[in-house]
């Protein structure tokens, strides 16, 4: 079959998987795609637990498949099984979220060309709430041919057999979700050590190592904790990948995410950034990296040229991983190193400008209502708090801190503190609640009061820079009056006149080093 899918002629759709000791993320992920799949073809490579009848009950045809070290043959094998038109390759815990099943159905059925192998965006959830996800893009639905095969013994590729058919890569709709496993510590470990096993052996028959494997050895050493070895790894990738290449950006961007400020010089990162600038000199994951180190050393003018670069002009090479938000991110970073040097009509512009163009970003709708707090101007706060998802306590609490921080941004404490005090007794743990809560208690000596509304604020912004500082604060009023209780033994009175400066309204800004993303690899069935 060539050229566009019609209706009478509606293609077969293969989901293909290959498992091991799935049971516990399986059934989710294969419900997401039964109403689309004609067939499901899943291939265990030797489960002890009860994956291969959830497979079954879940419509699956279940193959076995001896495990010989190496993905790109087992891979290989399932596909040989498959019979649609088409297939899709998913890993265990990963699934298409909301409308994605639908949408790549729909596509399939009208749009696709078996001329073509496609990209799907495969995104991981943040770490820690408040943060940014993962994305990347990756060759996951291609036109089922004799002549398509996968190569590595890990970090296996089927794009080099694409283009060798002279296939057209482009992009499919929708999009595959990961497991939230992908954060946990001890199964990255395992997979690390996993990897590094294979690694070894076809490196022992790929003299010298290839960048593939040198990327997956960096990865592997940094979720070991291995920064060293990780670095030297990302080092010997860069030597060896093509030059401008996206394995090459991807060391480069390993390397960042492994610097140790304790065993390298204050400037590394920055000189890692301008060598890899004047490769990518767009890139816009690099200038954000860039101008956040320039910002921690105050380096406020170059910062915000850098900032200003990712926005205007910022690139995104969808098949490195990358920050799913980064777009908003940088305008955010932008927004707010304008807004520490008092250019705030400027950073208005640059958020309205980003929102223009992400209007569904929650993330920068936030940062204009920041901005209007800290201007006073309620009314336009309250109508941006309205756009936003339907909050859990409800609209009203919300809008009722809304008003008490724009009151809290011009000092008036008083009756800031009752409409903030009356939104959280009401349930109400939106961040914007919480952190202008804690702005009127610390701010006015209330410090012992701070602390509940403190670790409510820690429970849904764990990473928040600002939030630490001020948690660094509450630590330091502790440690003195216990200081003083063991000196004096006074009765602790907490509101003794001890007020804590706090600068109202102004912007949290990212912490150095700069969130990066992992180097996440595309081989993740959880073998030995």
């Amino acid at each position: 079959m060539t050229g566009c899918a019609t209706q009478t002629s509606r293609p077969r759709l293969s989901v293909a998987m290959i498992v091991r000791n799935e049971q516990d993320v399986l059934t989710e992920s294969l419900e997401s795609v039964r109403p689309i799949a004609d067939e499901i073809v899943v291939l265990d490579t030797g489960s002890t637990d009860q994956t291969p009848l959830i497979a079954r009950r879940c419509g699956a045809m279940v193959e076995q498949f001896t495990w010989c070290e190496d993905f790109s043959a087992a891979r290989n094998h399932c596909f040989s099984l498959v019979t649609g038109n088409w297939v899709l390759w998913l890993d265990a815990g990963e699934r298409l979220p909301g409308n994605s099943a639908a949408e790549l159905r729909e596509f399939i059925d009208h749009l696709s060309d078996q001329s073509n192998a496609y990209t799907m965006l495969v995104e991981v959830p943040p770490a820690v709430p408040g943060t940014s996800g993962e994305q990347v893009a990756q060759m996951r639905l291609v036109p089922n041919r004799k002549d398509l095969e996968f190569t590595g013994r890990l970090r296996e590729t089927i794009r080099l057999s694409v283009e060798a058919a002279g296939l057209h890569v482009d992009i499919a709709p929708g999009r595959i979700l990961r497991h939230p496993r992908q954060h946990n510590p001890e199964r990255c470990s395992r997979i690390a050590r996993r990897d590094l096993e294979l690694a070894e052996l076809e490196i022992a028959g790929d003299s010298p190592p290839s960048a593939r494997l040198l990327l997956v050895a960096g990865e592997a050493y940094g979720n070991l904790d291995d920064r060293k070895q990780a670095r030297d790894a990302f080092l010997k990738a860069i030597e060896v990948a093509e030059h401008g290449s996206t394995e090459m950006l991807e060391a480069y961007y390993g390397l960042l995410t492994n610097f140790d400020t304790e065993t390298s010089g204050c400037d590394d990162p920055l000189n890692i950034c301008l060598e890899a600038l004047e490769i990518y000199p767009l890139d816009a994951q690099l200038l954000l990296a860039m101008g956040n180190y320039l910002q921690s050393q105050n380096r406020l003018d170059l910062a915000t040229r850098s900032f200003q670069v990712a926005v205007k002009h910022g690139q995104i090479n969808l098949e490195v991983w990358h920050l799913s938000e980064l777009a908003e991110m940088a305008a955010n970073c932008f927004s707010a190193i304008l807004q520490l040097q008092g250019k705030d009509k400027e950073a208005f512009t640059v958020l309205e400008e980003a929102l223009n163009c992400n209007s569904d970003s929650s993330r920068l709708r936030r940062s204009l209502i920041d901005l209007h707090i800290k201007h006073g101007r309620s009314a336009e706060a309250i109508e941006l708090i309205d756009q936003l998802p339907e909050p859990p306590g409800g609209r009203r609490p919300l809008q009722e801190a809304v008003r008490g921080a724009c009151m809290a941004a011009g000092q008036n404490w008083t009756p800031a503190l009752g409409r903030l005090q009356s939104a959280y007794l009401s349930g109400c743990r939106d961040p914007l609640c919480l952190r202008w809560l804690s702005v009127v208690l610390l701010s006015n000596g209330q410090i012992e009061a701070a602390a509940p509304v403190l670790q409510d604020w820690y429970k849904v912004e764990p990473a928040n820079a600002e939030l630490h500082r001020y948690l660094e604060a509450f630590r330091q009023h502790r440690r003195a009056a216990v200081a003083k209780a063991d000196s004096e033994e006074p009765s602790l009175d907490d509101s003794s006149g001890h007020q804590y400066r706090v600068d109202q309204g102004a912007p949290a800004l990212p912490a150095s080093p700069v969130q990066l993303p992992t180097i996440s690899q595309d081989s993740s069935a959880d073998v030995p």
